[in-house]
C-alpha cells in the first residue's frame, strides 16, 4: 500500500495536509498555502517522475515524521539524496513559476551547481523537468476544481 497524502482545502488561505502510512500511522497538519503548497506538489512530483526512494515523501513513508523533515539541519541528517532533491525542489518551483524552459532550466541549474564544486544529481535531465512541468499542470488543475472541505488524494509508492 502506498503513502497516502491528502490535501484539503481548508480556507482562502490554508490547507491540512493528511498523511496515512502502509502500517495505517497518521499525521496532519495545518499548513498555510500561499507558501507551502506548490512546494509540497513539486516534490511530488519530482519525487514521483525520477522514482525517488529517500526524499520528502520517501522519508514519510518510511516513517519519517514530518516535523524532522522541515528543518534544514535535521535534513541534512537523512542522506544526500533528500538534500539534492531540496535544491532541485527549490529551482524547479521558481523556474515553473516563471515559464518553465527545461532545457534553459537543466544547463541554467546544472551551470549554477558546477560554480560551486557541485554536480547536479543524476536523475535530473531534460525530460524529467518536462514530465515534472506536466504532473503539475496536472495537479494544480485538480486543486484549484477543489472547493472548501473536498481533497485532493495522491498515492506515493516507494520505489523497488
Amino acid at each position: 500500500m502506498p503513502l497516502v497524502i491528502r490535501l484539503t482545502r481548508t480556507s482562502p488561505t490554508h490547507h491540512r495536509f493528511d498523511i496515512v502510512r502502509e502500517n495505517g500511522d497518521r499525521e496532519s497538519r495545518e499548513l498555510e498555502t500561499r507558501s507551502t503548497l506548490v512546494h509540497d506538489l513539486v516534490h511530488f512530483a519530482v519525487e514521483t517522475e525520477a522514482r525517488l526512494g529517500h526524499s520528502f515523501y520517501g522519508m514519510l513513508a518510511r516513517g519519517v515524521a514530518y516535523a524532522s523533515l522541515t528543518d534544514a539541519q535535521a535534513i541534512a541528517r537523512h542522506g544526500p539524496e533528500i538534500l539534492a532533491t531540496e535544491r532541485v525542489v527549490g529551482a524547479l518551483q521558481g523556474a515553473l513559476k516563471a515559464g518553465l524552459d527545461p532545457e534553459r532550466f537543466v544547463a541554467h541549474f546544472t551551470s549554477a551547481l558546477q560554480s560551486m564544486d557541485a554536480a547536479p544529481p543524476d536523475w535530473l535531465d531534460v525530460d524529467l523537468v518536462r514530465r515534472v512541468a506536466e504532473r503539475m499542470r496536472r495537479l494544480q488543475g485538480e486543486w484549484r476544481s477543489k472547493r472548501f472541505g473536498e481533497s485532493l488524494e495522491l498515492r506515493f509508492e516507494l520505489p523497488v
